[in-house]
């Protein structure tokens, strides 16, 4: 048996517009999604994939100018054609990573600013300098694997960021860039490959049906 994941597309607006927490959107996302019409990443099979487990994880925001930790409860499906296991994972949640989407665009983005010294951003964003040069890297590194070597270097990070902000539909980019890099935006390293494959088959091939919580 082998764990991978269904990322689901959500945030069918401009980041900008949305005034509520991570948990919110996913619990939203949740309560509509229905297993029954998923497409299984691995054997292709539609309609066999069933509720299998749940997991609980932390998920930290960034709300009224401080960090604030929820605790969200991952749905498991299991398909009854291959066997194989997927966490629905929306893509306000960045896999691997306790930290929201939202949490690690706002703190990059006052960082790309310029107004702020590091040590400032780290105490009231609550990370070690450590972390945020690792999340940096880890932006500049997703950023030219979208745009090129390049356009990467006439596109400055400050300007990626606020492109990333005024998609009508961020889910657009998100699903985007999942298909060309087989991975997820900030997603720090890759999934483990299906069992019996040599590479790791990260996303599916169908993103729909999706729920948009707006």
């Amino acid at each position: 048996m082998t764990f991978t994941m269904i990322r689901k597309n959500l945030l069918f607006c401009k980041i900008t517009r949305i005034k509520t927490s991570s948990k919110s959107l996913f619990d939203s996302y949740m309560s509509r999604f229905k297993p029954g019409q998923e497409t299984c990443p691995v054997c292709g099979s539609f309609g066999n994939c069933r509720i299998h487990a749940y997991y609980g994880r932390h998920l930290m925001d960034f709300i009224s100018s401080k960090p604030v930790k929820s605790d969200i409860c991952v749905l498991r499906v299991c398909c009854g054609s291959c066997g194989h296991t997927h966490a629905i994972l929306p893509d306000v949640v960045v896999p691997y990573s306790g930290y929201s989407l939202f949490f690690l665009l706002r703190l990059l983005g006052e960082y790309f600013s310029g107004l702020f010294h590091v040590e400032e951003l780290c105490e009231r964003f609550g990370v070690s300098q450590n972390q945020l040069y690792q999340w940096i890297s880890l932006w500049r590194i997703h950023k030219q694997e979208w745009l090129g070597v390049l356009a990467d270097m006439e596109v400055s990070d400050w300007l990626f960021l606020k492109d990333l902000l005024s998609y009508n539909r961020y889910s657009s980019f998100s699903m985007g860039y999942a298909i060309q890099c087989n991975n997820s935006f900030m997603q720090s390293h890759a999934n483990p490959p299906p069992a019996g494959s040599k590479t790791a088959q990260y996303h599916q091939l169908i993103y729909s049906p999706d729920i948009s919580v707006f």
